[in-house]
């Protein structure tokens, strides 16, 4: 087969993917309860608010996928590079969306760390990637934001799926386990920051606003929030290094 109908293919199965990654949530929450996550919540969940981050992410994406199913995106670099993976982000979100909504929260702990690695797949093969046209860096910025932000959820997941389990969430092996979480989440996403070329300041931002909203939560435990307000200091460190060290 060609190179052409391979990229014709990926195109269509990325433009579907990223379409239901998008609708399945929005929809979810107009014409049903939507995701039902405030009925496990945790003490590193970042507060409601923090969630308007999802707004970007899916503006990005769709953007993204636009320019990646153009004629001329179809072949980039970009696209052929990253495409694959983030069809597996979109589609695993996709399944977790679904699994919210439908209260199978014992799944949710296995999904979101498998769309995460898909988002990290695509986040490392851009770093190595050099697009054909300048809208095409949309791709290394909407994945950036995606990675970011499913790294951190990954984490607030597992705790939510021990509490949906039984786990009491305010007990103190409970908050001592989600402060080590949340912190060795940080330093995964500050190492990513500090050696991304590209999509490295939208990874920062997503990971950072998740963090920074958890840390000015006054109802968490005092342990949580100096582990949000820590693992958000590393971010921006990384992300300054990166900076000084990177063209």
């Amino acid at each position: 087969m060609s190179q052409d109908f391979h990229d014709r293919l990926r195109s269509l199965v990325l433009a579907g993917s990223c379409v239901a990654f998008v609708a399945t949530p929005t929809l979810g929450a107009l014409i049903g309860e939507g995701e039902q996550t405030r009925r496990y919540d945790t003490v590193i969940t970042p507060p409601d608010y923090a969630f308007a981050v999802w707004g970007p992410i899916f503006a990005g994406c769709l953007a993204s996928t636009v320019v990646q199913c153009l004629p001329g995106g179809r072949s980039d670099p970009v696209s052929r590079r990253a495409g694959w993976p983030l069809i597996g982000a979109y589609a695993v979100n996709t399944a977790w969306s679904l699994a919210a909504q439908r209260d199978r929260f014992e799944l949710t702990p296995y999904l979101l760390p498998v769309a995460t690695a898909c988002a990290a797949v695509a986040h490392i093969r851009l770093q190595g990637t050099r697009p054909r046209t300048g809208w095409a860096s949309a791709t290394p910025a909407s994945t950036g934001l995606l990675l970011g932000w499913t790294a951190l959820a990954s984490t607030v997941n597992i705790a939510a799926g021990a509490v949906a389990a039984g786990t009491d969430r305010t007990a103190p092996r409970t908050v001592t386990a989600s402060a080590i979480g949340l912190l060795a989440a940080s330093a995964a996403v500050a190492a990513g920051v500090a050696v991304s070329r590209r999509g490295g300041t939208t990874l920062a931002l997503a990971s950072a606003w998740g963090l920074l909203t958890t840390a000015a939560t006054r109802g968490r435990p005092r342990s949580i929030r100096l582990a949000a307000a820590a693992g958000a200091t590393a971010i921006a460190a990384a992300r300054s290094f990166a900076a000084r060290t990177r063209p």
